[in-house]
């Protein structure tokens, strides 16, 4: 018997692959934090099961609408989960709570508003990739994500994105001219609350901890943490808080030059000096400051590292004698 012959179509298409945009936010910021306080006034500080949450929103619990916004709050940082499936849990975060329960016109709600603002991880790396929060032209932002972005965006996608991020940090208020005009106009001369800072590469910073000044002089800023939470900056060992940054010009003499010694950039103004510089701001408000040559040789480390651990003797006896001594003179009392 014949084999029943196969039907070929002669230079058929290949079928169309869906291109799926990378995660992002479903929601602005202003309507994630909307969401929020639905949450709140249902469920205060505790935690609810997920379907529950969307339930607060109007949302059916298998709708596609529920699960991106509750995953869009996630990506905020205005909700914590835990569990999974059917033990899905979600409550507000201490950021979300801030948010919610602050004054509006409070710079503490402000400053955790901003923070929100760049949680999400596509807002980070668009951040880096500008050089701070606000995008190019619409035509550009556009171009990168179609053209240059990995993943890349569905072409359907990019639009809503767009005006969810523009949307995002003009309600976080950190477009450029927020950020540079920043006061609150409805107060006193003498009772002006200014608009926290929000650094970006390149920006020449000084890093204010407790109230104490970190760095001998301002330093320029390289990059950020993938979260956006720290900055590295020239000169400095170590990442910094970004929200222990303050703006400052830049250092008036000298340049920034590199070490090959211990692979680090440092301050040099007269191009003499080749000592580097660790700050540690304290508790108390006090701060400690180490210092060392650039170049060092294998004796030296190893010498420096020996004190070191001598250094940590004298502090945890220091320390030890001072709490027995207040002991004694409360006895005596």
């Amino acid at each position: 018997m014949a084999e029943k012959a196969s039907i070929v179509t002669p230079n058929e298409p290949p079928k169309k692959q869906r291109v799926r945009s990378p995660e992002h936010p479903f929601i602005n910021l202003r309507d994630a934090i909307a969401r929020a306080e639905q949450f709140y006034e249902a469920e205060q500080h505790r935690p609810a099961n997920a379907k529950v949450a969307m339930a607060h929103w109007g949302y059916d619990p298998k709708s596609s609408g529920g699960m991106q916004t509750l995953s869009t709050l996630i990506s905020f940082g205005l909700l914590e989960e835990q569990g999974s499936g059917d033990l899905r849990t979600v409550k507000l975060t201490p950021t979300a709570l801030r948010i919610v329960i602050d004054d509006t016109d409070s710079p503490e709600r402000l400053a955790a508003i901003q923070q929100a603002a760049m949680m999400p991880k596509i807002h980070r790396e668009l951040r880096n990739k500008f050089g701070g929060p606000e995008p190019p032209s619409d035509r550009q932002f556009r171009h990168i994500l179609l053209a240059e972005w990995e993943p890349r965006f569905n072409a359907n996608a990019v639009e809503n994105f767009i005006k969810e991020y523009r949307d995002t940090i003009t309600f976080a208020k950190l477009t450029k001219t927020d950020t540079v005009t920043s006061e609150v106009e409805d107060k006193g001369e003498n009772d002006r609350v200014r608009v926290p800072y929000v650094p970006k590469i390149g920006d020449y910073v000084q890093w204010e901890h407790n109230g104490v000044l970190g760095l001998p002089e301002s330093r320029k800023i390289q990059r950020f943490t993938p979260d956006g939470m720290y900055a590295y900056l020239e000169g400095q060992h170590g990442a910094v808080p970004a929200n222990e940054l303050i703006p400052e010009a830049a250092p008036s003499g000298g340049d920034i030059t590199p070490d090959p010694n211990a692979g680090q950039r440092i301050q040099s103004p007269l191009k003499t000096s080749t000592m580097q510089e660790f700050v540690v701001p304290l508790s108390d408000g006090s701060k400690a400051v180490f210092q060392w040559p650039s170049s060092l040789s294998k004796e030296d480390i190893d010498d420096l590292r020996d004190s070191l651990k001598i250094v940590e003797r004298k502090i945890t006896r220091s320390t030890t004698e001072s709490s027995d001594k207040g002991q004694a003179n409360a006895t005596e009392a």
